[in-house]
């Protein structure tokens, strides 16, 4: 279990670089990967990301906003 968890967390980052979002995710979609353990599933669910999250804090997208250009929040210094 502790083997498919980390390898879930770096299909997050993976993920996460290729440009895709946290709807992504997927273990929510539960057709394609029906739910038959729920605290399994959730494991998976929050290693991805978890995963998806680091790579997003990493590269710096979460002051990114939609249109590509560098925020005024991200140029401003708090004393």
């Amino acid at each position: 279990m502790f083997e498919n968890l980390l390898e879930m967390q770096e299909r997050g980052v993976r993920d996460r670089a290729r440009g895709r979002s946290l709807d992504d995710n997927p273990m929510s979609k539960p057709d394609v990967l029906p739910i038959t353990d729920f605290q399994e599933w959730y494991s998976m669910f929050d290693a991805w990301r978890f995963g998806w999250s680091i790579e997003d804090a990493m590269a710096g997208h979460i002051d990114m906003p939609r249109d590509g250009r560098a925020s005024a929040r991200a140029y401003t210094r708090t004393v």
